[in-house]
């Protein structure tokens, strides 16, 4: 959106801003966190911590997910969805209907017992 040009790449990369506020378990408004030095976006901060999702992911989600590897590798994979979708450069930036094929398989990744 910084180019000032509106495509489908824009509103992928506002569909990842949904998908982190979702996973992150906080409104909208919280786009903008203080860090040391100044104000940062959420995304920036997500993305070098991205690794370490129990500190980004809703802590209510971490107690539903118990431990329970398949859940995690969701998790990690959901996040990995979102920061793909909210790269500052629009031609990184997936498209929509891969997102939501991505999106499918995550959901199907874990199989019945």
């Amino acid at each position: 959106m910084r180019s000032g040009h509106i495509s489908e790449k824009t509103d992928v990369y506002s569909f990842g801003v949904l998908l982190l506020v979702f996973l992150m378990g906080r409104r909208a408004w919280w786009l903008i966190i203080r860090q040391e030095g100044g104000y940062s976006s959420v995304i920036d901060y997500m993305k070098s911590h991205a690794y370490q999702h129990q500190t980004i992911v809703d802590p209510k989600i971490l107690e539903e997910v118990g431990g329970n590897k398949q859940v995690e590798q969701q998790l990690h994979d959901f996040l990995e969805l979102a920061l793909s979708c909210t790269q500052d450069e629009i031609e990184g930036r997936p498209y929509m209907s891969n997102v939501a094929r991505e999106l499918v398989r995550i959901d199907e990744s874990i199989l019945p017992s």
